[in-house]
């Protein structure tokens, strides 16, 4: 898998994963959510996997770090708790 099509399984991923949580919350709306939420992350393993398969470290550092900013942007911000996890996850990354 190239890299633009790793980051964009991912980012896919992320955004289905997000609109399942919340749909969640929501009253007749809670199948859905959970259909979206496990195929965005049956989505997001499958490109863990292909960026390992690859074996190329850019690949693997991509796909995380793809996915911790993308978790980071769709996170509420009434999160605290995850705000402050991913932001820290975040940074890690980038003062490697």
């Amino acid at each position: 898998m190239d890299l633009i099509g790793l980051v964009s399984s991912i980012a896919e991923a992320v955004i289905n994963i997000d609109l399942g949580r919340k749909s969640w919350a929501i009253r007749g709306k809670e199948q859905e959510g959970r259909i979206s939420f496990e195929e965005g992350i049956s989505a997001a393993l499958s490109a863990f996997e292909n960026a390992q398969i690859s074996a190329d470290p850019q690949a693997i550092i991509l796909a995380e770090y793809t996915y911790l900013s993308q978790e980071l942007e769709l996170c509420r911000e009434i999160d605290n708790d995850s705000q402050s996890s991913l932001t820290q996850a975040k940074q890690n990354f980038e003062s490697l």
